[in-house]
């Protein structure tokens, strides 16, 4: 099977989740960040309009395919790895790994809003995971680099999570990956499932817009290439 796939140009990876979560193993071993997002419909339509955040998801240590949607635009619609997006698979075995190994969670959003609602999602969900620190001073302009980085950390987390609804924390780890202990950040794309799970609630309109755009793009693509 091949592990990459080509969606809008782009190449993400394209792994099961047994073997999503062999590298989540590796990548606790390491003594350095590493860095997993998951790839949305959000994800793809700003890499679209942003070179920096095309290069972004390339450069991914680890890519994850969020959405069915993101699988059709490359004309996967059944199969192993389809099923497993659909049902949100990867979500429920990283959290249950973060707990079983008891390993430390930062959360990082724009909004008090956003974080307050990611965890009391997880909290609720995922009883015994580890939450050690969360901030949302990456939206505060007055807030310096350092400030923030000491922060993350000052509590030595093991995985940061960020980008529930946003893409400041994800334009920070951009700038300043190499200030950052850690061993993984999270980057969650905006992803509708959680979004609402935590409380984000997103209009149908807007994401039958969001699709609509998205969809268009994906065949434009598809006619260029067959040019």
């Amino acid at each position: 099977m091949c592990d990459k796939i080509n969606v809008l140009g782009i190449h993400l990876d394209y792994l099961n989740v047994d073997a999503e979560m062999e590298r989540i193993v590796d990548f606790i071993q390491n003594d350095h960040l590493d860095t997993v997002g998951i790839v949305t419909m959000n994800m793809l339509l700003l890499a679209e309009k942003d070179a920096r955040w095309k290069a972004y998801l390339e450069e991914l240590d680890m890519s994850i395919l969020g959405e069915t949607e993101v699988l059709e635009a490359a004309d996967i619609t059944s199969g192993q790895i389809y099923e497993e997006v659909k049902e949100n698979e990867f979500f429920a075995r990283l959290f249950w790994y973060l707990i079983n190994q008891n390993l430390k969670i930062f959360l990082l959003g724009e909004s008090q809003e956003e974080v307050e609602g990611l965890k009391t999602y997880l909290l609720d969900t995922y009883p015994g995971i580890d939450i050690v620190g969360e901030t949302t001073e990456v939206a505060d302009e007055n807030t310096s680099i350092d400030h923030l980085a000491n922060e993350i950390n000052s509590v030595s987390p093991d995985v940061i999570l960020s980008g529930l609804q946003g893409y400041l924390p994800d334009q920070f780890l951009l700038e300043n990956r190499q200030k950052i202990n850690g061993k993984i950040w999270i980057s969650l794309g905006e992803h509708p499932n959680i979004q609402n799970e935590a409380g984000l609630k997103v209009s149908w309109w807007s994401t039958l817009l969001k699709k609509n755009t998205f969809r268009r793009l994906a065949a434009k693509f598809k006619e260029g290439k067959n040019e």
